[in-house]
């Protein structure tokens, strides 16, 4: 009884997130909007309206170019990091605590910071850019650039997160298994490629899983830079979903937005866990 009792807050939590998640799947079956006072059960209706339209395929293409993106630069950033504080070289332990400053800034902080430094004609990035003779750079202003700007946001705040999670793998493997590798003959390239990057491998990818699903989500550092423009260049899912309800004030459409990108995340998830899974097999 004791041990039910403890249990029961985390058990109502958990059916509170679901009670408005399925609300949330019904929503998107009706054709609800502000200033309607009766919301009508339209099944598919909404799904199939999205799926007509090019915006919400852009949306599909630039979420998961933003998450595939973001998750591969950090987690090879982080790599090389967590390694370099594993050397043991004197500014590499005296920057470990500075790693972790984006961490512990809030994502609208973050994207405010960054539009500022991005703006064409008074931020500081061109401005740096012009020390070493290289062109202005049009940042989040363009259509062309505005993506690889917010991805490279998303670089810059959470590549802290991998090289903290490698780098507590590093630190797991003992110093027998290199000196037997340097014993047998091997280099350090060899014996980081053939035995430490395969054990840390699954630290990499449990990472990635968190990074991913959050990535998929992203929604602060989109809208607090771009807004999802310029024009539909980082028209994230989320982003979009959130005009379509608050903005256009169409809450089924954007609900039905909001479970395609549930859907999205919940294969994204599958997938690494499954991918997790296979490389833990192959480590033991």
């Amino acid at each position: 009884m004791f041990s039910l009792a403890i249990i029961l807050p985390a058990v109502l939590i958990l059916l509170g997130f679901l009670l408005l998640f399925f609300y949330g799947v019904y929503q998107s079956l009706t054709d609800l909007r502000l200033g309607r006072p009766i919301a009508k059960f339209v099944g598919f209706d909404n799904y199939i309206a999205l799926g007509r339209t090019a915006e919400f395929w852009n949306s599909v293409r630039v979420t998961v170019t933003y998450a595939l993106s973001s998750v591969v630069l950090e987690a090879l950033l982080g790599l090389a990091i967590a390694k370099l504080f594993a050397s043991g070289v004197f500014m590499a332990r005296a920057l470990r605590p500075v790693i972790l400053l984006p961490l512990v800034l809030p994502p609208m902080s973050v994207a405010l910071m960054w539009t500022t430094m991005m703006n064409p004609q008074s931020g500081i990035m061109n401005y740096l850019l012009s020390l070493i003779g290289l062109p202005p750079f049009a940042w989040i202003s363009d259509s062309k650039t505005a993506l690889l700007s917010v991805i490279l946001i998303d670089v810059w705040t959470y590549t802290p997160f991998f090289t903290l999670i490698i780098f507590a793998g590093l630190q797991g493997i003992t110093d027998d298994i290199r000196e037997a590798a340097r014993i047998n003959g091997a280099k350090a390239w060899a014996t980081f490629v053939n035995i430490e990057l395969p054990l840390v491998a699954p630290y990499i990818l449990i990472a990635a899983i968190f990074r991913l699903i959050e990535s998929l989500n992203q929604f602060d550092i989109i809208f607090g830079t771009t807004q999802g423009g310029p024009g539909n260049s980082t028209s994230a899912l989320s982003v979009q979903a959130y005009i379509m309800a608050f903005q256009n004030l169409t809450f089924g459409r954007g609900a039905a937005m909001m479970v395609v990108n549930w859907l999205i995340v919940l294969i994204g998830a599958f997938l690494s866990v499954k991918l997790w899974q296979a490389v833990r097999r192959r480590v033991r």
